[in-house]
């Protein structure tokens, strides 16, 4: 039988160290300003594809009337 006292799983804050939001909301704010893609500031790949993704959304929903 367990004891309620304890917890069944750690309970650690590893979720909430995701980067990948905050690069993404840089790549929509480069996007803005109108940088171009190639002034992406990551090499890694996973940073630059999320910088990516973040520039081509805010591209698409950009309405410059």
């Amino acid at each position: 039988m367990q004891d309620s006292t304890k917890p069944s799983k750690l309970m650690d804050r590893r979720h909430f160290n995701n980067p990948h939001p905050a690069v993404m909301a840089a790549g929509a704010e480069a996007a803005r300003k109108g940088l171009p893609v190639y002034a992406c500031p990551y090499s890694h790949p996973a940073m630059r594809a999320s910088w990516i993704k973040g520039f081509a959304q805010a591209q698409q929903l950009s309405l410059d009337l």
